[in-house]
């Protein structure tokens, strides 16, 4: 084993992102414990600010950010130190929002945390993106990262209207839920999911086999337009719960229209996507399937909220809403970054142990999937059942068990001789 494999292997901010991983699994199951035990001691509105916070800033966003610039920069932009020092000030601030509102929930020092990270991203984003431009790469990278970048930063015009609303306690249920669902919106659709691809498109570049295809890139390029294109005009779907003006369904139903033509030319893309992917290892493949299926599944979800009878049903039951938010999050966002982390030897898939911990992961994923969607079909029909806590509190056990298992896998890869 060379020196330099050994190196490849130690990163700082792989190790941060699956610790802030265990701690999003561990406030979950605390959460879900919540309801199901007396914990008198512990302050649910307060517990579920910080793990919701966390989850976005302490997991998804270091790791994706972090990614972008070791993996689709050149050198020498990839090391210059700004990376560095702004990836660290993003980390600290997600701890510190984590911890400041588990103490006083929407306190002076969480929204000053909170906005210190957002202003952080926007720092970075100017950055990012002026070094993308530099470097000149293939057009859908560049369109896609750019675009996943463009889109952090405007989902928080969604977070500063939700902090005005608490900060001058004057609660307007209508903006309230626009605001939270632009933030969403920009977030699961703009930045997660425009990041993921850029970041599998890039793999895709470098290797000889997934561009063999005829007009591979073309495709790769058409998909990429549309799926950035659709990101504005599909936002005002989220807008149809509150009955709106026929000028917001016209741009709803452009919007439905261009995320399932985005499904549509991403098929064509999957013969790039299999030649990248062929020679890993299975649990690779299992958990790159896993989440590519998962991304089809939610543009399906989000296009036929076009239809009343169906949109009307998502957004009001709740089990059904974070069905939806966990199958992007955890299904399609998270099992593509841990295949991502396992491909570049960042998890050593050699390795037995950490085959077992990605795949209970996976597979706990799977059940918290079939379990809220379950419950939220089951309150159609009849009252909800008292077993689904239970069973749900289960399920938090399994994702925290799976996170674990991964979080010892790295240690293990790390000092491997």
């Amino acid at each position: 084993m060379t020196r330099t494999t050994v190196m490849t292997r130690k990163n700082k901010w792989v190790d941060l992102s699956l610790l802030g991983l265990c701690t999003v699994a561990l406030s979950g199951v605390v959460l879900r414990s919540k309801i199901v035990f007396a914990l008198p001691f512990i302050n649910y509105n307060h517990l579920l600010e910080g793990h919701s916070h966390f989850t976005f800033g302490g997991w998804v966003t270091l790791a994706l950010l972090s990614l972008m610039v070791k993996e689709i920069l050149p050198a020498p932009y990839n090391g210059r130190l700004v990376y560095q020092w702004l990836l660290g000030g993003i980390a600290i601030s997600a701890w510190g929002m984590l911890f400041a509102f588990l103490l006083m929930g929407y306190g002076v020092l969480s929204i000053v945390l909170s906005t210190l990270f957002i202003f952080q991203t926007y720092v970075f984003g100017w950055i990012f993106i002026r070094d993308i431009l530099k470097a000149k790469l293939a057009r859908p990278i560049s369109l896609l990262a750019i675009s996943s970048v463009v889109c952090l930063i405007v989902s928080s015009s969604g977070t500063f209207v939700l902090t005005t609303i608490f900060l001058t306690g004057s609660f307007d249920a209508v903006l309230y839920r626009d605001a939270l669902f632009t933030y969403l919106h920009f977030q699961y659709n703009g930045f997660f999911s425009l990041a993921v691809f850029a970041l599998l498109f890039n793999q895709s570049a470098r290797n000889p086999a997934a561009e063999a295809g005829a007009g591979a890139g073309k495709k790769i390029w058409r998909f990429a337009a549309v799926l950035c294109a659709s990101i504005i005009p599909s936002l005002f779907l989220s807008y149809l719960w509150q009955d709106p003006d026929h000028l917001i369904r016209v741009i709803a139903v452009g919007g439905s229209l261009l995320v399932l033509l985005s499904c549509f030319l991403f098929i064509f893309c999957v013969r790039s996507i299999r030649a990248t992917y062929r020679e890993e290892r299975p649990v690779i493949r299992f958990l790159m399937f896993l989440s590519l299926c998962s991304f089809v599944l939610k543009t399906f979800l989000q296009s036929f909220t076009i239809f009343p009878e169906i949109g009307n049903a998502i957004f009001g039951n709740r089990p059904v809403i974070m069905g939806f938010l966990h199958l992007v999050f955890l299904g399609f966002v998270s099992l593509f970054i841990l295949a991502f982390f396992a491909k570049k030897g960042f998890l050593d898939c050699t390795r037995k142990f950490t085959g077992v911990g990605l795949i209970v992961f996976a597979l706990a994923i799977i059940l918290n999937e079939a379990l809220l969607i379950t419950q939220g079909l089951a309150t159609f029909f009849i009252a909800g059942s008292a077993i689904f806590p239970w069973l749900l509190w289960a399920a938090g056990l399994c994702l925290l068990t799976g996170t674990i298992l991964i979080a010892i896998a790295r240690i293990r890869t790390v000092r491997l001789p």
